[in-house]
Parts: C-alpha cells; sequence; structure tokens
C-alpha cells in the first residue's frame, strides 16, 4: 500500500504566511488563558496580601474585625463601582 500523507514531488509547497511558522497564529484559547492567567495573578496578589495583613493582627478577636472591616471595604468599592457602571448604561 502506498503512504498517503508524502507530497507528490511535483505539488508546490504553500507559501508561508507574512513570515509565521506553521501554527504561530495566535489562537482564541491562547488568549483567554493568557486573559485568565493575568486575572488569577492579580487576585492572587491581593488575597495574599489581605491574608498577611490579618496575620499581622495580635488576638483572634482583632483578626475578625479586620476580616469584617475588608469585607465591608470590598462591598462598598464594589457597590460604588456597580453604580457608577449602571449610570453610565442608563446615559448611553
Amino acid at each position: 500500500m502506498r503512504d498517503t500523507t508524502e507530497r507528490e514531488p511535483d505539488t508546490p509547497a504553500l507559501p508561508e504566511p507574512a513570515g509565521r511558522p506553521p501554527g504561530g497564529w495566535p489562537s482564541k484559547t491562547a488568549a483567554l488563558r493568557a486573559k485568565w492567567a493575568a486575572e488569577h495573578a492579580r487576585r492572587t496578589a491581593a488575597y495574599r496580601a489581605i491574608c498577611e495583613h490579618l496575620a499581622e493582627q495580635p488576638t483572634p478577636s482583632s483578626i475578625r474585625t479586620v476580616a469584617r472591616r475588608w469585607c465591608r471595604d470590598i462591598t462598598a468599592a464594589a457597590d460604588a463601582l456597580a453604580t457608577e457602571r449602571q449610570n453610565q448604561e442608563h446615559q448611553a
């Protein structure tokens, strides 16, 4: 049986597109993975900073108090940003 995976010698090869090697085109999956990795790194850095701040507290009650303040501040920031975004959508 003849091997059909090889090109016939008289069949011209396709030109390389704009100097990119085969498989060198960016894919949608690669872009999504890069975006996820950047978001994950950012979230991890923020989470570690909060954990370090909590670990600096001297007593269990102060750890819980600081944790509640973080939650309050993050929720307030999210509410303010959501309201601002909603107002921008209504103006557009």
